[in-house]
């Protein structure tokens, strides 16, 4: 009995497919959701908050006046490899826990690149199939076609 794991994803989702195959029997393959928990592991200090970028305007009559603002610089830029990071561990994660043979990903091709490089060689010889793309929105059934190989 051979164990393959799918993992579709994109920036803000993962889902993942457990599938077993029988070599004797070629028509009995399962394939079943596996719930994944995708909540970042640490607080995001990117967050903004209401005092987000305020400091004190300073004041040379020796009384506060109104506080000042300031800029979000690379906010977004942060929190996106933040998402990214959190991917790769949630991905990293789920192959070591579910203690497959082999995975497969789909991913958008933009984000491929840096999620890969981001999980441990070990994690990264086991894939072996990827498709470009987002396919998070798919049945069960086209799931299991998706990597039929």
């Amino acid at each position: 009995m051979k164990k393959k794991l799918i993992i579709l994803v994109n920036r803000e989702s993962l889902c993942a497919y457990s599938q077993s195959k029988d070599w004797l029997i070629p028509e009995c393959q399962s394939i079943e959701k596996i719930n994944v928990n995708l909540e970042p592991s640490r607080p995001d200090p990117t967050i903004c908050t209401d005092e987000d970028g305020r400091f004190p305007g300073g004041s040379s009559i020796g009384y506060s006046p109104a506080m000042k603002h300031g800029e979000a610089h690379g906010r977004k830029t942060e929190q996106k490899k933040r998402q990214l990071s959190d991917l790769a561990k949630a991905i990293s994660d789920l192959v070591n826990q579910e203690d497959c043979d082999v995975w497969n990903l789909a991913i958008p091709a933009n984000q491929a690149d840096q999620v890969i490089n981001k999980l441990p060689i070990e994690v990264q010889k086991k894939l072996t199939q990827l498709k470009e793309g987002d396919y998070t929105w798919l049945p069960r059934k086209e799931v299991q076609r998706l990597f039929d190989s």
